[in-house]
């Protein structure tokens, strides 16, 4: 392990919370949650502001099997995109109204979804086919990239390099963007022979021809030289080839406090990381840097033809835990583990000695804060707040967690086992708890209107934006309709209008006669669930929640009466009393 004296150590800290304290106020973000970790940087921070997930708009149950580690990605229309594990990938609106399915076909797909400047949709998906060509007959893993457009029309379908064979397939896809073009990067291990395992990123176009396949390391060929005791060293080569499956990879070491409740299984299979993309502060060349979860963190340049290796950080005494993350500047963090069990977060860049900042142990992602900081998941529970290279502030959460947390402008959310925390990312004190079972696996992911995404036991939960938000956390101007980066027009209430429905012009309007909750239930017109009536403020409140979530920035006139029905609000509450009072038209403006 690398070591520093206090005065060098001093400088380089410094220096590090000066260029990451820029990097707050230069590196531009985009409105959506396009990528498995946000960004292409995998920085988990969207640029909006959010409400305290404490109760949600509404719920989706039986995802289908949402494997560890992925989770939805948002288009900057509000679109929300889910892929599970029998191999569907389904579209929503911000609400959760479930707009189309797409059945790829006897693969399943074990990592999110990304999302192309055009609105296209990567997925990778996987399967475990024979093969017959050789004598005696194997079993290999046959990994596709497919690319469906916005309405669910497949467009493509192409193999990873088949010479390789296959292993896994469950790293997620990533963009790379430069002057306008596009390209696909996947992370693949491959299989040589029966004991010689390849790292390899695969550069695809957008119309699926293979632009370069670059090999990153080989696999465990060297770790009777690693100088890892026997007892131990078996585990890392268990953990990556079965990603965590049958090696106890997510077990407590001896002496690790763990809580009595709210650990997650032994075997929870942890996915390849995916690769961080970012152009640098000093280069006007795309950086992407990769971790094969073993020895190795390298970063590239691609020229769109060619990988071309700029730095490799390795340590054969460490294994890389995490998924990296890359800051403007050019360092890279990720989560490390030594031989000794000893935890830190890893940063390195092209040119610089590796620097080790002591944590506490974590499977994820570092998260950047909007002011420059760096939020790490605690695996046994809690979140560290990291002020350059130092550790600014702790705080303790109940339940195990491998999920990274995810950040807007002023909060801060965590998924662990036993809930969905809200904490303020300033002080960390904790603003809100969502109590659910069997979280702590799927990173929340935050929507352009300020919705947040979080899943717990196969059942996706929405909780809704501020009621006083704008469009996309914007304003519009001239009375035209505001625009994206991809060019899609904002609607009055915040949501980007997905395609299929009608683009609102400036002095519309729309009336909802009655207005139904997601359940096609009457919508309860009271904040309370004792209330049998109340007053008109409470009434614009629940009426101005409604007409946001559907996409407008405004209600005018609404009409309430108490009747005798199933009342709902918007949060997915009955009303218990005979008479409930609920509305009977709510017009909602732009």
């Amino acid at each position: 392990m690398l070591s520093f004296s206090p005065r060098p150590w001093r400088r380089v800290v410094g220096a590090l919370f000066s260029s990451f304290a820029l990097v707050a106020f230069t590196a531009g973000q985009s409105p959506a949650w396009q990528t498995a970790h946000g960004d292409p940087d995998n920085s988990g921070f969207v640029d909006v502001t959010t409400a305290p997930a404490k109760a949600p708009l509404a719920t989706v149950p039986r995802l289908g099997g949402v494997a560890p580690g992925t989770g939805p990605v948002v288009a900057p229309n509000g679109t929300v995109y889910i892929a599970n594990m029998r191999g569907k990938l389904m579209a929503f609106q911000p609400d959760g109204t479930r707009l189309w399915t797409r059945d790829i076909g006897g693969q399943g797909v074990l990592s999110s979804p990304a999302l192309g400047m055009d609105g296209s949709i990567y997925v990778v998906g996987t399967a475990k086919v024979r093969d017959h060509t050789v004598s005696p007959v194997i079993t290999r893993t046959v990994t596709e990239l497919y690319k469906f457009n916005s309405t669910g029309a497949l467009l493509w379908h192409a193999p990873m390099p088949k010479v390789y064979g296959g292993l896994s397939g469950d790293a997620p896809p990533n963009i790379w963007r430069n002057g306008g073009g596009e390209a696909i990067i996947v992370p693949g291990i491959f299989r040589q022979d029966s004991a010689q395992f390849e790292m390899h990123l695969v550069a695809f176009s957008t119309d699926g021809r293979i632009l370069a396949d670059k090999l990153v390391s080989n696999l465990f060929g060297d770790v009777t030289g690693s100088g890892l005791p026997v007892s131990q060293w078996w585990e890392y080569p268990c953990y990556f080839i079965t990603l965590g499956h049958g090696c106890g990879s997510f077990s407590a070491p001896q002496g690790e406090p763990v809580p009595p409740a709210g650990t997650l299984p032994d075997n929870l299979m942890n996915p390849l990381p995916a690769a961080a993309i970012r152009t640098p502060d000093f280069s006007s060349t795309p950086q992407i840097v990769v971790a094969d979860s073993f020895h190795d963190l390298v970063g590239y340049s691609f020229n769109g033809n060619a990988f071309q290796e700029l730095y490799r950080a390795r340590d054969a005494k460490r294994v890389l835990l995490g998924t990296p993350m890359l800051l403007n500047d050019g360092h890279a963090m990720i989560a490390v583990r030594d031989k000794d069990y000893k935890s830190n977060v890893l940063f390195a860049a092209r040119g610089l000695k590796d620097i080790l900042v002591p944590t506490a142990p974590s499977f994820a992602s570092p998260t950047r804060l909007k002011d420059g900081r760096f939020a790490i998941v605690h695996h046994f529970g809690g979140v560290s707040i990291l002020r350059g290279g130092l550790v600014d502030a702790t705080a303790p959460l109940p339940g195990q967690s491998v999920a990274s947390a995810a950040a807007s402008r002023n909060h801060l959310f965590v998924s662990t086992v036993l809930g969905l925390h809200t904490l303020d990312p300033a002080s960390l004190t904790e603003v809100a708890n969502f109590e659910w079972a069997r979280g702590g696996v799927n990173m929340p992911v935050i929507g352009p209107q300020g919705h947040v995404y979080a899943i717990a036991d196969d059942t996706l939960f929405i909780f809704g934006p501020p009621l006083n938000v704008t469009a996309n956390n914007t304003t519009t101007t001239g009375g035209s309709p505001a625009t994206n980066g991809n060019g899609g027009p904002v609607l009055g209430g915040g949501i980007f209008q997905d395609s299929g429905f009608p683009v609102l012009t400036s002095g519309q309007s729309q009336s909802f006669q009655p207005p139904l909750t997601a359940g096609s239930n009457r919508l309860f017109a009271c904040e309370k669930l004792d209330s049998g009536d109340c007053g008109k403020s409470t009434n614009k409140k629940v009426a101005l929640a409604f007409c946001q979530q559907k996409g407008f920035a405004g209600a005018g006139k609404f009409d309430t009466d108490v009747r005798k029905v199933k009342a709902e609000t918007l949060g997915g509450q009955f009303c218990s009393k005979k008479k409930c009072e609920v509305f009977d038209e709510i017009v909602c403006t732009k």
